[in-house]
């Protein structure tokens, strides 16, 4: 039997130490950024008035993972974290329920990899009251969805992102 997407998903995101890394940096804001990019193509394909977090999958079908097994324990392991980054797991994991389910979606990028990354490599972020997006001691603006858009993609190689810090 093979895993599904929401298994290997919550596996990685098991794995993640909240605490925080500040080696990785660089790289974690690159991630952000290419997050953001992505989710401003989700959202103008979808038509979604809210951006840059939101939860893509629920344009295109009411599943759920909360009721799923593992879920609250994902959750309680990262119940410290800003509200919007628990928001951000719940949402990934409701896309990886529609890849499981075989929804039909658009050829775009998956929009959650790059936080995933971002996780993976040392930890969560936060916003401040400012339009900033804070990601260990960096603060980078939210800017607008036209600025994400313009961004050019960058590669999730680990060679790439470790070039970066």
């Amino acid at each position: 039997m093979t895993e599904s997407a929401v298994q290997a998903l919550t596996a990685r995101l098991e794995s993640v130490d909240w605490s925080g890394d500040f080696s990785r940096t660089r790289s974690r804001v690159a991630l952000m950024r290419e997050y953001m990019h992505r989710s401003a193509i989700w959202a103008r394909q979808t038509n979604s008035h809210v951006w840059p977090f939101f939860d893509v999958a629920s344009h295109f079908s009411s599943l759920q993972v909360a009721d799923q097994d593992g879920f609250a324990t994902l959750m309680r392991s990262a119940e410290l974290q800003h509200p919007v980054v628990l928001g951000t797991i719940r949402w990934s994991l409701n896309f990886a329920a529609l890849q499981d389910a075989k929804i039909p979606l658009p050829n775009l990028p998956d929009p959650f990899t790059p936080l995933i990354l971002m996780y993976e490599r040392g930890g969560a972020f936060q916003l401040d009251g400012t339009g900033h997006i804070e990601i260990d001691s960096a603060a980078i603006p939210k800017g607008t969805i036209e600025q994400a858009l313009e961004r050019q993609p960058i590669s999730l190689d680990p060679t790439y992102l470790n070039s970066l810090d």
